[in-house]
């Protein structure tokens, strides 16, 4: 029993070793600066072009976090009584020059 007791170890605890990379979560895919987004709220008014808003890729700024925030705003039931607005535009203005 004492031989065998050195093998049940070695079976509990495992042969190899796994590589850092094997458990390591996956890293958050990188920014797209070349990406843009009009945000309207409830709805953009036709024939007006939207106003441009700067981001900068440079400081990480959340192009995401913009759209979510839209996409809430446009499921607001206050839209039901609300009009057009003109839009926003927010693209990368380091990555893209208006």
């Amino acid at each position: 029993m004492r031989r065998l007791m050195p093998l049940l170890l070695v079976g509990t605890v495992g042969w190899g070793c796994q590589a850092a990379g094997d458990r390591a979560p996956a890293k958050a895919s990188p920014v797209d600066c070349s990406a843009t987004y009009v945000a309207c709220g409830c709805g953009c008014c036709g024939g007006v072009e939207p106003q441009v808003q700067c981001l900068s890729c440079a400081n990480g700024d959340d192009l995401q976090a913009l759209i979510a925030k839209d996409q809430a705003a446009a499921k607001d039931p206050q839209c039901a009584v609300e009009g057009c607005s003109v839009g926003t535009k927010y693209m990368y203005c380091d990555a893209n020059p208006p």
